[in-house]
């Protein structure tokens, strides 16, 4: 029965797949990139010796940084040389994201995740696919919260970024891109409610620049960034990072940028501010409990060249 199961799952995942690439014909121009480009990044950063914050990186495309060609300008490998910059440790990376899944299909890397021994810090980006196919996206920020409760039920601190703006995406058919703006939004909203609920810390991925520069920050298939447009999502997600960071027993407890802005009494009242507050990390006490608003602040950056590599590499 359990194998069954398992292929009556992996049908109707490839079915959601190829749902999704027939609307991407019909409401994008052109060819979109896919996930075979990305450059493999997975192991550990920083000192080979001594312990390891484990990272992982779940979700979607924006997840596995499709449209960029060099490894260094990943998401992955830009997290994990902030975090060895940060908090001196090394840091064990994994990337189980998957170009072309909606929420309903990362149901896979969750479990994989949440049945490891080591718990850490893990990332979800995710929600670009829901927002361009009919699906429920009330539905799919319930699985959200479903998938955070069980990864912090295993031990880890989870990290939601929050549905940026597909409708910005210069690819896209016109009359395409105030409808996905606007589920777009309305995803965002529902997913930082169900996270932060769930107790995840939450980043708020709106912003105005895609659609100001599109030519700056999208890859040549006009839909997914590329190198300089994802470092500004890294740049935001980091401070989120590293904030879930210091919420692990083995790490120093930490405030993710000083006292907070705001704070709102519970998770439905932050998450009205998800879209208003560009690149803000929102903290929750607890699950359920009051949430911090962290308005962002940039940070100063190291040169890209200056990352350290992965010195291992993972099987």
């Amino acid at each position: 029965m359990p194998g069954k199961t398992c292929r009556r799952k992996t049908v109707r995942h490839k079915a959601v797949r190829t749902l999704v690439h027939g609307y991407a014909a019909l409401l994008v121009r052109g060819r979109l990139w896919d996930g075979r480009t990305v450059p493999l990044v997975a192991g550990r950063y920083g000192p080979e010796a001594g312990p390891a914050l484990p990272l992982v990186v779940l979700g979607d495309s924006s997840a596995l940084t499709v449209g960029v060609m060099e490894a260094r300008h990943t998401n992955g490998a830009r997290l994990a040389g902030d975090l060895v910059a940060e908090w001196g440790c090394a840091v064990d990376l994994d990337v189980p994201a998957r170009a072309g899944v909606t929420t309903a299909g990362m149901a896979r890397q969750v479990e994989d995740v949440a049945a490891r021994n080591k718990p850490g810090v893990a990332l979800i980006l995710i929600g670009g696919n829901d927002v361009m196919v009919p699906v429920s996206l009330r539905r799919s920020a319930a699985r959200l919260g479903y998938y955070v409760r069980l990864l912090r039920a295993s031990g880890w601190e989870v990290v939601v970024g929050a549905c940026a703006d597909i409708g910005a995406a210069p690819a896209l058919r016109r009359a395409v891109r105030g409808p996905a703006s606007r589920r777009s939004r309305v995803l965002a909203r529902r997913q930082a409610a169900a996270a932060l609920r769930a107790g995840a810390v939450v980043v708020s991925l709106s912003m105005e620049d895609f659609r100001h520069q599109p030519e700056r920050l999208y890859c040549p298939d006009g839909f997914h960034p590329n190198a300089d447009g994802y470092l500004l999502y890294e740049r935001r997600a980091a401070v989120a990072v590293s904030a879930a960071a210091g919420r692990l027993p083995a790490v120093t407890p930490r405030e993710p940028a000083g006292r907070p802005d705001e704070v709102f009494p519970d998770g439905w009242e932050a998450a009205r501010h998800v879209t208003r507050e560009p690149g803000a990390c929102f903290v929750p006490a607890q699950a359920g409990g009051p949430v911090s608003l962290h308005r962002y602040r940039p940070r100063q950056r190291r040169d890209a060249a200056t990352c350290p590599s992965p010195v291992t590499t993972a099987p």
